[in-house]
């Protein structure tokens, strides 16, 4: 395993190290032009590295300032006769900034005849070579480097996309190494070389990219230039053999001028033959780019590589003409800016293809907002542009004088602004959204049609035949609910007959919307194993997507949905769309079972009634008296059944009484039923094992052997409990808690307190043990026992609040009862008060003792 990784690793590494070295150079190259530093304001010429021939000479510079021209070549520095440019900066560092430098220069004619030497005085100011056109070069390269590092991610193993980020690299190398202005840096010779480099390199990938993408040109495509560059592919993968051409026409070049003893062409430091051989390359790319444009026989593939196609044509061959057509322009800061400018149109179609068309086979989630943002980003830049152009064009009016125009001028921009944010929202939703459009017209209209239909055939067909049509879907299936199961109505063979029932499955899809993709089940599945059967299936049939059929009322089924083609992806509307449609199935779907569903619904009913009438019977109408105690207790169920109860058991002494009390985990059915459970085995025990810490250790065991061994997520299946132990004619109270809350001790001064909680209260039938311990309390005649469950704490009022202990002590200490059933009496009624207007949120039950 670890070799595995660590030659995963090496593979990775191999391909990310050209691009991370590249943007590593880019980055030497730009803190170069732009770090602070003594400078006199000389631009060199690039074409001379090591020479330092003047180029430019930014204005108002020290340079500028000692008639320093272009065309000049700075012979010395500081009385100190250069070796090369890297010496000039050695000797500069020498130096502040402000200090006037003397420079030896060999003029052209401003200080004499030409060649004449001139000594003139520099002062040294801030560097500032790097400009607003180099800074645009670095933008755009870095967005090619961006664009390359994306693919790359999304898909490494792709050879076309290793090959596009090799391309943005050179382009990266190119634009922020070739194109940077030269200096005197040690710097500057190594990232010019690069960039050269670059440039050798750039028109082989170019049009290597182009054979690849989308597809290999020699897979699809059956002529003669596709058979020739398929048999070099097939002896050489990464085409090494049109990789070797242009350095090989760089050492011809060479070669020959120096034979010839003549000087080199050079154009922006490259010989002038290379930039052709770039010219032949790009052409022969963009050739084939062209024809995967027009005749690759997969649309989706067709428009992406003419989308790609239009922004190559306009991006690269301004740039070439400008570039090689005509080079004694080149240098000069319009014209290269006006060539690299249009660059730009190549990452923006790049990138737009693969949001449009998802070229490569890469899928991105468009979110309208972003777009919205950027538009409305456009608009605010352009008003920026707006008010600085206005400002510049009044600037020393009288109508810029008025006190008025700032105001009217102000309330123009507001009044403009909205409108033409709006209209240019259209366009962009209409250029990358006009599927999408499409598609929610349709679904549209497919929801309207289908709230006039009552008859399940015709929804069915709009569910399973047109809606996989509208999102480019390979099936989609429909399950109705059919007694405990799911069973297919309409969908592919290969999809299984019957799916399970599983309520908890429903509710979490409710809880995501009731649409939900199988990978949102992934927490659900780690809890039951059935919902994680039930995925495991859907996934090996290509299920992508789970929808839920059902109303307020009741579940009606599902609807399964496989993965898309590719060319649609749903967003954020379209799935609140489909959601809403499910729903009008929803609807229509359950006219037709209302009717079982009303004679289940009364079958339930009557369930619940016998099932209440069992519980009443079950708890005893009247206490059994007790010498020295009174005694009292009341259940109340906050539903038809409930899960609280007390029950009278043997005590260990004779003439004695004790009583147990209990709350169920899970209500309604489940709880109903281990209630009854859990009273009999209570009753059962005791008969035999009256003593309460054995009575609790083995109702702890039974119940615990209840415990759901099926794997659904169900309550019901532990017991809250407590036991009050009362010996005759003695104020000793035995008692032990598991689960409940302490009760509390009224004494006859009014005064309130707590009994002491055991060291071990767990419910009973949560754990495979007990130990529940019994403790005792002393009551003093006319003293009171008051032991409740959390329904009577818990009770909440309309606005939420609950009921607490605090108010529960507040009745205990104020009571005016002389007997117990007086003081539970009291507490009913404070409950009802309390939580009148709302439902109860849990059964209630009470225990009141007084001793005597």
């Amino acid at each position: 395993m670890m070799g595995w990784m660590k030659s995963k690793w090496r593979r990775y590494a191999g391909l990310v190290a050209p691009g991370v070295i590249a943007f590593l150079l880019a980055g030497l190259s730009v803190a170069d032009m732009f770090l602070p530093r003594p400078y006199d304001g000389v631009i060199l010429e690039s074409d001379t590295p090591g020479s330092p021939v003047v180029r430019h000479v930014v204005p108002h510079s020290g340079a500028a300032e000692a008639g320093i021209r272009s065309g000049d070549v700075i012979v010395g520095i500081d009385r100190t006769v250069l070796e090369g440019t890297t010496h000039a900066q050695e000797i500069l560092n020498r130096h502040s900034i402000g200090e006037r430098v003397s420079y030896l220069i060999r003029s052209g004619g401003r200080f004499g005849p030409a060649g004449h030497m001139a000594e003139v005085g520099v002062e040294l100011g801030r560097r500032r070579i790097g400009d607003t056109s180099y800074l645009y070069a670095v933008l755009l390269g870095f967005a090619f480097f961006a664009i390359g590092v994306f693919v790359l991610i999304r898909q490494p193993r792709l050879p076309a996309s290793r090959v596009f980020f090799n391309l943005c690299a050179l382009f990266l190398l190119f634009l922020v190494c070739r194109l940077r202005p030269a200096s005197y840096s040690w710097v500057d010779s190594l990232v010019l070389t690069t960039g050269t480099i670059a440039l050798l390199l750039l028109p082989t990938v170019f049009l290597h990219f182009f054979l690849i993408f989308p597809r290999p040109i020699w897979e699809w495509r059956r002529d003669y230039l596709a058979d020739i560059v398929g048999w070099i592919a097939h002896y050489s993968r990464q085409l090494l053999p049109l990789y070797a051409i242009p350095p090989l026409v760089y050492g011809v070049t060479v070669f020959w001028t120096r034979r010839q003893g003549g000087e080199l062409p050079l154009i922006s430091g490259a010989p002038m033959t290379n930039w052709w051989v770039m010219v032949g390359f790009m052409a022969l790319g963009l050739g084939a780019l062209g024809v995967s444009a027009s005749k690759l026989p997969d649309s989706r593939e067709r428009r992406g590589a003419g989308i790609v196609f239009l922004g190559a044509i306009f991006g690269v061959v301004p740039f070439i003409v400008l570039a090689v057509g005509f080079p004694s322009f080149f240098h000069t800061e319009r014209f290269l800016f006006y060539g690299v400018v249009p660059l730009i149109l190549v990452p923006l179609t790049f990138a737009y293809a693969i949001i449009r068309f998802q070229v490569l086979n890469i899928r991105v989630i468009l979110r309208k907002s972003v777009f919205y943002t950027v538009t409305t980003a456009v608009v605010t830049a352009v008003y920026a542009l707006a008010i600085a152009f206005a400002n510049q064009l009044f600037r020393g009016t009288t109508v810029a004088e008025s006190v008025l125009f700032p105001v009217f001028f102000a309330l123009a921009i507001v009044l403009l602004f909205e409108p033409i944010r709006q209209r240019l929202q259209g366009p962009v939703d209409r250029f990358f959204f006009a599927e999408r459009h499409r598609l929610q017209e349709a679904m549209v209209e497919m929801g309207e049609a289908m709230t006039d239909e009552v008859e399940l055939g015709p929804v069915v067909g709009q569910l399973v035949e047109r809606l996989p049509e509208l999102l480019g879907l390979h099936f989609a299936a429909l399950y109705l609910v059919q007694d405990a199961s799911l069973e297919r109505v309409a969908g592919p063979g290969v999809l299984s007959e019957r799916l399970p029932n599983l309520p908890v499955f429903h509710r979490h899809l409710k809880r995501h919307g009731s649409l939900l993709r199988l990978e949102g089940l992934a927490p659900l599945r780690l809890l039951s194993e059935p919902v994680d059967r039930m995925a495991e299936g859907l996934a090996s049939a290509g299920v992508e997507m789970v929808g839920l059929l059902a109303t307020t009322r009741r579940t009606v089924g599902l609807i399964l949905l496989s993965a898309t083609s590719g060319q649609t992806i749903l967003e954020q509307d379209e799935e609140d769309l489909l959601r809403s449609l499910f729903h009008q199935a929803s609807l229509v779907l359950e006219t037709s079972l209302l009717l079982d569903d009303r004679t289940r619904q009364a079958e339930l009913e009557r369930e619940l009634k016998i099932a209440s009438t069992i519980q009443t019977a079950l708890l005893p109408k009247d206490l059994s008296a007790v010498e020295g105690w009174e005694r009292v207790a009341v259940c109340l169920p906050a539903q038809e059944v409930g899960g609280d109860f007390f029950t009278e058991l043997p005590c260990p002494r004779a003439g004695g009484g004790a009583l147990a009390y209990g709350d169920v985990s899970g209500k309604s059915i489940s709880g109903a039923l281990m209630m009854m459970a859990s009273h009999e085995i209570l009753n059962a025990i005791a008969l035999g094992n009256p003593d309460p810490e054995d009575l609790l250790r083995l109702a702890n065991k039974r119940l615990y052997g209840l415990k759901d061994r099926s794997g659904e997520l169900s309550g019901g299946r532990f017991v809250a409990l407590g036991y009050l132990g009362f010996p005759p004619n003695s104020g000793t109270l035995h008692y032990a808690l598991a689960g409940q809350p302490p009760p509390m001790i009224v004494r006859p001064s009014g005064e309130v307190e707590e009994l002491g909680l055991p060291q071990h209260r767990v419910p009973l039938g949560a754990l495979s043990f007990g130990g529940h311990d019994v403790l005792t309390a002393e009551l003093e005649v006319g003293a009171l026992i008051v032991a409740y469950s959390d329904g009577v704490t818990e009770a909440q009022d309309p606005a939420g609040e609950v009921f607490g202990e605090y108010r529960l002590k507040a009745i205990l200490s104020e009571s005016t009862g002389s007997c117990a059933d007086d003081v539970l009496q009291e507490i009913v009624s404070a409950l009802k008060r309390f939580t009148e207007g709302t439902t109860p949120y849990d059964d209630v039950t009470l225990v009141v003792a007084r001793r005597t």
